[in-house]
């Protein structure tokens, strides 16, 4: 049977009550930071955090974790990379198996090597799906072939969490300009693209605390969605304003790229640091979507985008190796997952670009919670009859699964029927550090990797 989730009704009774406490006073009434209360029975508080970065538009993965020399693929990768999208193989930096990563990945090499990072190959979607649109809901909602879900995966982790705190100021965010659907249907998830703008000034402050209280008794009044996500507003507002974005310094020298993602993740860093709450949070990297001039090489448009994403995530690791509340490292404590919609072509096009594929890898990387420094997965090669439709990667592992497995080893949440709905294939691949429980599929109804969407 599967359990009573009381989370969302204590965090709206909370919320409500904040709010009230802050009509007269500037919503000064929110509870402190310290507070740890148990939402339901049993695991006590889990403080992991889990970092979602989505790489729009679907990578060439086969130019981000390459066959070198020696791979029993080298030849045919070459042989299918006719015009202009081949890594020489005394370019790459190599890993294990016969693999090298792009020589823009340095950052992430070293990752790797310090078993911090893990890569899982073959991975996505359970059916092929080249669409951008439909497999980009698919994934981030957590429900591939229904892409009208209401809510996202890590909103439904959110509410279905029986551990975490009932003060929990902002338990998700998304560090950009509107909600992510991962994110989609959770009252008390923040979008923070620009956290200067957080405000209800206007250029005009002398009625801001007059206009916080009102709207926090009104939001107060009652337990609707939309006076549960107002008092969150507000409460997450008045952090937001007291937290110094401007003079922050990144500990250990760390130095985020001067890009949006280095940005965004500089952002969640210093909002996980600050004790802010933080459990979810997502933040996006585009321009994948290769089809003309990929310019795979290091000084390529390509190539760029893999150094912004190798040393982003090497920066924000780099930042959060310092001590957290209750005797934690914040790095330890944090699990950062990298994937697109899908992966391309084995082959490359006329146009030195690559096409809408199906498989691809997916990368995890953190401090204590992640089995690094391994390749996991099955790659099935790119010769005769190891290609799907004789077009692209086959998927051998289904992205839920990796979900799953942070989800139960990282942030002790066995929710599945839940948050990832007809997903009932819990195979650890052994990615994530922590102890198994036993996952509660609810009634699911299955998706499986035998079926295809074109």
């Amino acid at each position: 049977m599967k359990k009573t989730n009381n989370n969302t009704l204590d965090r709206r009774s909370f919320l409500r009550a904040g709010g009230l406490a802050g009509a007269g006073a500037g919503l000064a009434g929110l509870a402190p930071k310290s507070v740890r209360v148990a939402f339901g029975g049993g695991g006590g508080i889990n403080e992991n955090v889990v970092v979602y970065i989505f790489m729009r538009g679907g990578p060439d993965w086969l130019s981000f974790v390459t066959p070198m020399n020696g791979h029993p693929d080298r030849g045919n990768y070459e042989s299918l990379r006719t015009n202009g999208t081949v890594i020489p193989s005394n370019q790459l930096l190599a890993l294990d198996d016969g693999w090298g990563i792009h020589p823009n990945a340095g950052a992430l090499r070293d990752l790797y090597q310090n078993n911090d990072l893990g890569i899982v190959l073959a991975a996505g979607l359970p059916f092929a799906n080249r669409s951008h649109f439909e497999a980009e809901r698919y994934i981030e909602l957590g429900t591939p072939g229904n892409r009208f879900t209401s809510s996202g995966w890590l909103a439904r982790h959110i509410q279905s969490a029986i551990n975490l705190p009932a003060s929990i100021p902002i338990p998700a965010m998304a560090a950009e300009s509107s909600i992510t659907f991962s994110l989609l249907g959770e009252p008390s998830a923040l979008s923070l693209g620009n956290p200067g703008a957080f405000d209800l000034e206007g250029g005009n402050s002398n009625f801001e605390e007059e206009q916080e209280a009102a709207l926090a008794s009104i939001y107060g009044l009652g337990d609707s969605d939309t006076e549960v996500a107002g008092a969150q507003a507000l409460t997450a507002l008045e952090i937001v304003e007291s937290i110094d974005f401007n003079g922050y310094v990144p500990a250990n020298g760390a130095v985020y790229p001067n890009s949006d993602l280095g940005s965004e993740l500089r952002l969640i860093a210093q909002l996980i640091k600050e004790n802010t709450g933080v459990r979810a949070a997502q933040a996006d990297r585009g321009g994948w979507d290769t089809h003309v001039d990929q310019g795979v090489l290091v000084e390529g448009e390509y190539g760029g985008r893999v150094r912004d994403i190798s040393d982003s995530v090497a920066a924000f690791l780099q930042d959060l190796d310092v001590p957290a509340p209750n005797n934690g490292n914040w790095k330890d404590r944090t699990v950062v997952m990298l994937m697109g919609e899908f992966g391309r072509r084995v082959f490359d096009n006329n146009d030195a670009g690559t096409d809408h594929g199906w498989g691809g890898n997916m990368l995890v990387a953190g401090g204590a919670s992640v089995n690094g420094g391994q390749l996991y997965g099955d790659f099935l090669g790119l010769g005769p009859g190891q290609i799907f439709q004789n077009a692209d990667v086959f998927v051998t592992t289904d992205y839920r699964n990796v979900f799953s497995e942070i989800l139960i080893r990282h942030l002790a949440n066995n929710e599945l029927g839940t948050i990832l709905p007809g997903f009932v294939d819990y195979d650890p691949l052994g990615i994530i550090n922590g102890p198994d429980l036993p996952p509660n599929y609810g009634d699911a109804e299955i998706v499986s990797l035998n079926g295809f969407e074109s």
